[in-house]
């Protein structure tokens, strides 16, 4: 068994959501067959999506400084509970020496394996995530088109991930995350973003989603155990 290390705090919802579902679908029947994982909730790291679009300050140095202490720990493999975190993701392992298993790369394995038939896919993330390319590159590589969408809807999501679940607001923002979804046609749409997922219990089946927090655990789950699980 190998040992995990979370790159958290990003926010720290979303760093538990990772955690839950690592414990949920981990085929343990007693404490000691579950992995062995350390957390850093490092929530005091700058805002990915502000750097990004050119409004704050970097968050590397501390992401580096949480990947270090995790290595340092023991870790051998990290998860980062933050799909926009993933921009930097070549710097952590060159500056860390650690391997990052990437969100987006297991996200879109399992999108492909589940939706084989699907060309169109609605990544619904933060604007960072969208004009960093997080997906859209490897969705590229793939064959995939990712589905474009206005500047006004891409707005309502900020709002949604930011003043709804970032916020403590997460019901009140369901109905009006609802209404976005509606003005996005896609084959298959990806929860894009950690904080996404928080709404996908209140969503109607007809959106098909591929939760890339899930698809992250399951990743980590397999390294963890070091081999095939699901």
């Amino acid at each position: 068994m190998k040992t995990l290390g979370i790159i958290g705090g990003m926010g720290p919802l979303a760093t538990a959501d990772l955690y839950k579902k690592i414990i949920d679908i981990t085929p343990a029947t007693c404490d000691q067959e579950h992995l062995h994982i350390v957390i850093d909730s490092y929530a005091q790291i700058e805002d990915r999506t502000k750097f990004i679009m050119g409004e704050g300050e970097s968050p590397l140095p501390k992401l580096i400084q949480s990947a270090k202490l995790l290595k340092n720990a023991g870790c051998e493999a990290m998860l980062m509970a933050c799909n926009t975190a993933h921009y930097f993701a070549p710097s952590i392992e060159k500056e860390a020496g650690v391997k990052i298993l990437h969100i987006a790369k297991v996200t879109v394995d399992a999108l492909q394996k589940k939706y084989p038939h699907a060309k169109n896919i609605a990544v619904i993330a933060t604007s960072g995530t969208k004009k960093a390319g997080v997906y859209d590159q490897i969705l590229k590589e793939r064959g995939l088109k990712s589905v474009d969408f206005s500047k006004e809807t891409q707005d309502v999501i900020m709002e949604c991930i930011y003043k709804g679940v970032k916020a403590g607001k997460l019901e009140e923002y369901v109905p009006v995350f609802y209404e976005v979804l509606s003005n996005i046609e896609a084959d298959v749409y990806i929860a894009g973003c950690t904080e996404i997922p928080m709404f996908l219990p209140f969503i109607s089946s007809e959106y098909k989603f591929i939760d890339a927090t899930f698809e992250l655990a399951k990743a980590g789950v397999e390294f963890g155990l070091e081999k095939r699980v699901f």
